[in-house]
């Protein structure tokens, strides 16, 4: 009782917090995940100035003095760091291992994100990679390296490196709750932030506000969080995690560590809790029963039995495991024989994309796709098995031995954006078979902004991730960086949020999240206009820097006038494989549908359902000029 009262608190504490703290971001990806695509780093509203603000580095065996480590960070006076750290000279050569060092930095504004520059000189057994998420312990992403380095592509003996570590300045409305100094924290195993809190002496819900994370949120080695604190800080080093603190990952699913943890000494609680136990049990023991009178009829894949490795133990957690099993027990848990054998190994000859593979499980083709992270394929799988629809991909199972994977229908004609590659393939793709995967992923994204409840912001809406069937049926795939829009009950289709992790792919992103993190179901309408214009042209998204949403330059506000100066503009965009075999005038009513979704403001840009309706009449009627 204690537990969940403690909870309670915390969660009406955060939510009132969040009225307070300006926000951040928890950014969990793993640090090497190159999906990220820009910054990466802390918001910030202003380029004027500097501030003071600080950060905490883990001494390790190369970095286990203070002179190494301010040596690492630039710093020409290690006497603050002495200060600092209660250290003195005899006491500061050998640190024990890993001790936290508060290290001062000048936090700057740049590009709408906040950072500290470094120089680092690399040795020979360097990369990016160990860059940025050992030597420098993921105080940044590896992708943020590689974008602020663009000079070469790989690091060699000698070579000064740049390096902008995360930090972050306080605003005004920080200031008068008492906020004087932003830290930027290291997570390490066994970290939480409740353990945290305590090193740091700050309410546990103040940190919690700060990195918009909710009481129940995991956290993860080698990111980082942001501790508001009001003066110098000073940490508590005398203190450990609790001993019966789970190790990362075991909590990917926080709400059975909540229930595993909790002692409910309550009768009522406990009665309620048999009631839901009894009708659990009454419903698996209904549902076997019908599993048993249809047999594998049931099962959607018609596929040898499992291996006998499938019930062997995994390395992942029991809550993970039972969160899956709970969620869609349709769902099939295949051991990694099982996929093996489907890939012949995971052949060269099996890969069709980016860790996708095609496999055959009996006389079923599927897609299998190794997943990065055990947080990640929970966040998969608890969307998709929320979402039943025609023009979104069906999951089949999953796999869950040492690496996770997940299996998916497979599209025979493959992602669109192949297919408008391939000459001969393009060919096929009459203006008729256009409109329909148009109206497809049209249709698709309506349902998930519209009609699912919360609403999904798929946030990776790219011509890849639109998969075709074999009669020309599109499905809308990488569900990856998909959230659920919860931010309020009464939350407009054009409200607009902050986010500190860009992701996404270049070319497709709007310019409001890839330049300030500004998310909104806005972004997934920008891209659907760059899909529209692919669709229509065969061009990429992005190519030699040049954006394909700058292409419709030429359509002017009053072409609906004066459309002789537009009409031959068109027909040179326009894919050449369609021979011009398409309505002139409904292509130029796409056209302006298109540049009406990657509108630079967002507020200009329609939304899905205003979509659907201008997709409509240009079916029904010959034209839009008509």
């Amino acid at each position: 009782m204690v537990s969940i009262l403690h909870f309670i608190c915390v969660f009406n504490l955060v939510f009132l917090t969040h009225s307070i703290l300006s926000f951040q971001f928890y950014d969990g990806k793993d640090c090497e995940n190159l999906e990220l695509v820009d910054g990466s780093n802390y918001l910030c509203k202003t380029n004027k100035g500097t501030c003071e603000a600080y950060i905490v580095y883990k001494t390790q065996v190369k970095y286990q003095s203070v002179s190494a480590i301010s040596s690492l960070f630039n710093l020409e006076n290690r006497t603050q760091l002495l200060s600092f750290n209660n250290l003195n000279e005899s006491t500061s050569a050998n640190l024990h291992i890993p001790r936290d060092i508060i290290v001062p930095v000048n936090c700057s504004c740049s590009g709408g994100f906040s950072l500290a520059n470094f120089t680092y000189t690399s040795s020979s057994s360097d990369n990016f990679a160990t860059v940025a998420c050992n030597v420098f312990e993921g105080l940044l992403k590896l992708p943020v390296l590689i974008k602020h380095n663009p000079g070469f592509n790989v690091i060699s003996n000698g070579v000064e490196v740049t390096v902008p570590v995360r930090c972050a300045c306080p605003d005004e409305i920080d200031k008068k709750h008492g906020v004087k100094y932003l830290v930027t924290y290291p997570i390490v195993q066994y970290d939480n932030t409740s353990f945290i809190a305590k090193k740091f002496g700050v309410p546990e819900e103040k940190i919690l506000a700060a990195n918009n994370l909710d009481p129940l949120a995991t956290i993860f080695p080698k990111t980082v969080l942001l501790i508001p604190i009001n003066g110098i800080p000073v940490l508590n080093l005398e203190i450990s995690p609790s001993p019966d603190t789970d190790p990362f990952p075991a909590s990917a699913i926080p709400l059975q560590k909540l229930l595993h943890t909790s002692r409910l000494n309550n009768r009522n609680l406990y009665t309620l809790l048999s009631v839901g136990v009894l009708t659990t049990a009454l419903l698996l023991i209904a549902a076997l029963m019908i599993y048993v009178s249809v047999g594998n009829r049931w099962n959607p894949l018609s596929f040898y039995p499992l291996s006998s490795r499938s019930s062997e133990l995994s390395s992942f957690s029991r809550d993970f495991l039972d969160g899956i099993s709970k969620l869609k027990p349709s769902l099939y848990n295949f051991s990694l024989d099982d996929l093996r054998i489907a890939t012949g190994g995971f052949c060269e000859d099996a890969v069709i994309g980016r860790s996708v593979y095609r496999g055959s499980i009996g006389d079923t083709h599927v897609a299998i796709e190794q997943m990065d992270s055990e947080e990640e394929t929970h966040r998969v799988i608890d969307i998709l098995t929320k979402i039943n629809h025609l023009n979104i991909v069906r999951l089949e199972g999953f796999s869950h031995e040492t690496t996770p994977y997940l299996v998916f229908e497979y599209a025979d004609n493959g992602c669109l954006r192949d297919c408008l590659s391939n000459t001969k393939i393009a060919k096929e793709l009459t203006w008729e078979k256009r409109m329909q995967i148009l109206s497809d992923v049209a249709v698709g994204l309506h349902y998930i902004h519209h009609y699912t409840n919360p609403p999904y912001l798929h946030r990776n809406v790219t011509s890849k991730n639109v998969l075709l069937t074999t009669d020309w049926r599109a499905k809308i795939s990488g569900f990856k960086l998909a959230k659920p829009i919860t931010r309020s009950e009464d939350m407009k289709q054009n409200d607009i949020y902050h986010e500190s992790l860009i992701m996404g792919k270049l070319g497709y992103l709007a310019p409001e999240y890839l330049h300030f993190g500004l998310v909104s179901l806005k972004v997934d309408v920008f891209a659907f206009g760059i899909i529209l214009l692919e669709l229509i042209s065969a061009k990429e998204a992005l190519v030699d820097g040049c954006l394909l949403k700058d292409s419709v330059d030429f359509l002017s506000d009053d072409v609906l006038e004066n459309t002789s100066g537009c009409v031959e503009k068109l027909k040179e965009f326009m894919d050449p494989t369609l021979e011009g075999n398409y309505p002139i005038g409904d292509a130029l009513c796409l056209a302006l549908l298109a540049k009406g979704c990657v509108e630079e403001d967002p507020h200009h840009r329609p939304t899905m359902n205003d979509v659907l309706k201008a997709l409509s009449r240009i079916v029904l009627l010959p034209s839009c000029l008509t």
